[in-house]
């Protein structure tokens, strides 16, 4: 049975999920509802001694079974959601990136307190190898402007009808602008293609929309690709920022095997250990997810850095394999 200060409890915490802790939660990654959402919070508030951890993974369960259920049972993939080992320090970034950071606060802030009938936005585009971190830094950088992302792919825009992908084009940037999200386009060298190379009228009809929209929007626009050469010169005269991102330095391969694989080793690094890692080239921060990924479920007695870093060199040679076979033309 309920009692008055167990309402009190709710009704009070009602009003802190609706501000600080509702971004601990990641509320707005789910596709769930502000009503839905306090209903299982109350859920959770009624159980007794739980503490804050038990408590935030209590309402996680809750919201990721909501949505198993609205996706015919099937746990749906975010693509909003940062890589939780995620660093800045040790990418290897051509550009000053705090100042871009700095701009585009500025940015952001006069985009909030000027004339919303106005056009303005910031296009940024990041380029270079795989894995280097261009989606994880633009998510990073709509969660630091406090803003929604819209994440979009090829496969989310185009349609086997025809005039229904520039549709999509549209819809999105309008949603972005109204959500006052940062709006987000991975591989973007899918879509941006050269004119030059398109075999059929709907393909130039696709891209003159995207560029068209792009001169419309109002608002942050991130797009990243592995294939600088490929975009549409018209295209690259519409990004403020081109910024390259390329394999990691020996720093900065010695700082994610500390933040990704060192945790799943209980001995510390030896000054053998260190150099291996260090010599290893052409790693993206890519590669040491994989190989986390590959070793997270196994007990830290069975796992050894000699076995990380052989996973770490053998990512290092598909590189290089699959680089030279695309030489000589196979």
């Amino acid at each position: 049975m309920r009692t008055d200060d167990q309402d009190n409890i709710v009704m009070d915490f009602n009003d802190v999920v609706k501000s600080k802790i509702a971004k601990k939660l990641n509320k707005d990654i789910y596709d769930v509802t502000d009503d839905d959402y306090v209903d299982f919070v109350k859920k959770a508030v009624e159980k007794k001694d739980v503490s804050k951890k038990q408590f935030q993974r209590s309402v996680h369960m809750a919201l990721e079974a909501h949505e198993a259920l609205q996706h015919s049972g099937e746990k749906p993939i975010h693509k909003e959601r940062i890589e939780k080992d995620f660093s800045l320090e040790g990418l290897n970034i051509q550009g000053n990136l705090d100042t871009l950071l700095k701009q585009l606060e500025t940015f952001d802030a006069y985009l909030i307190n000027a004339d919303q009938n106005s056009v303005m936005n910031m296009n940024l585009l990041f380029y270079g190898p795989p894995g280097t971190g261009k989606s994880e830094l633009a998510r990073y950088i709509a969660n630091r402007l406090d803003r929604k992302i819209i994440c979009k792919r090829i496969s989310d825009l185009q349609s086997k009808w025809v005039g229904e992908g520039e549709k999509n084009i549209k819809h999105a940037f309008l949603q972005a602008e109204k959500e006052e999200a940062v709006l987000i386009i991975d591989e973007a060298d899918s879509l941006l293609f050269s004119r030059d190379r398109a075999r059929n009228s709907w393909e130039i009809s696709f891209i003159n929309e995207f560029l068209t929209q792009m001169e419309r929007y109002r608002g942050i626009l991130i797009c990243t690709t592995n294939r600088l050469d490929g975009l549409d010169a018209a295209s690259l005269r519409r990004f403020n920022h081109k910024i390259e991102f390329d394999y990691l330095s020996a720093v900065g391969n010695l700082l994610f095997y500390d933040l990704f694989l060192g945790p799943l080793v209980p001995d510390p690094l030896n000054p053998e250990v260190l150099l291996e890692v260090k010599q290893i080239k052409n790693l993206a921060p890519g590669d040491f997810k994989v190989v986390r990924d590959r070793y997270s479920f196994h007990p830290p007695e069975d796992i050894n850095h000699g076995m990380l870093i052989e996973a770490l060199q053998n990512e290092a040679k598909l590189k290089i394999c699959h680089t030279q076979s695309n030489q000589i033309g196979f």
